[in-house]
């Protein structure tokens, strides 16, 4: 992303986790560190779980057992906020028990984060601005980009990015924008590539559930 969509998605981000701190009751006891924010890994596991509940409650196929894989997650990822990413910061924090979207104070701060702490300064550099324009076979990364911050962008799978559905089609990421694929043979391996991924990711949630069940169990 460059810096401009960075930022919206930064703002969109924060509204959903404040959305996430209400909906789940996480003010209480402070099981979501007021300081989320400024902790980077916190950052990448909201963005992800974010990404995840899109995909699923946005599908043309929703599934109510891929939602339970997604709150067990969520469970497993407040457990890690307050005993790994802040572990020492409860006493440091003035916690408040009223509604993230109500506290003036609160926002301003997860607003003004340095969200890009952590990222490698050569990812932050500014996208190169493709001379081609958009058509019905190719599109300029913004415009990806904005489709996917909407959410009309579904990925091949939750690890490869860089091959998406959209508008009906598959698209492949090339230097300077995506390609649309064309050739009805690549376009049916991709969607068998879809098929056995999701399986996979399938798996993958299923054996979390079962480590996180564990977890509990243990605690």
């Amino acid at each position: 992303m460059d810096s401009v969509e960075r930022q919206a998605a930064w703002k969109d981000l924060v509204a959903w986790v404040t959305w996430l701190h209400d909906r789940y009751e996480l003010g209480m006891e402070e099981r979501l560190p007021p300081c989320w924010a400024e902790h980077p890994g916190l950052i990448e596991e909201f963005y992800a779980l974010k990404a995840w509940r899109e995909e699923i409650y946005e599908s043309a196929q929703p599934s109510g057992q891929a939602a339970r894989y997604w709150h067990a997650e969520m469970r497993q990822t407040i457990h890690a906020a307050l005993t790994f990413y802040a572990a020492g910061c409860r006493a440091e924090h003035q916690g408040a028990t009223d509604p993230a979207q109500a506290n003036d104070r609160l926002q301003r701060r997860w607003a003004a984060a340095d969200h890009t702490a952590g990222i490698p300064s050569h990812l932050l550099r500014p996208s190169r601005t493709s001379s081609r324009p958009d058509s019905d076979v190719f599109l300029t990364n913004a415009t990806m980009g904005q489709n996917r911050l909407v959410g009309r962008v579904q990925p091949l799978s939750q690890t490869v990015h860089n091959i998406v559905r959209y508008d009906g089609s598959w698209w492949v990421s090339t230097n300077g924008g995506w390609l649309r694929v064309t050739d009805t043979d690549m376009a049916a391996k991709c969607n068998e590539r879809a098929e056995v991924l999701a399986r996979a990711d399938a798996a993958v949630a299923r054996r979390q559930a079962r480590e996180t069940t564990a977890s509990y169990e243990r605690g």
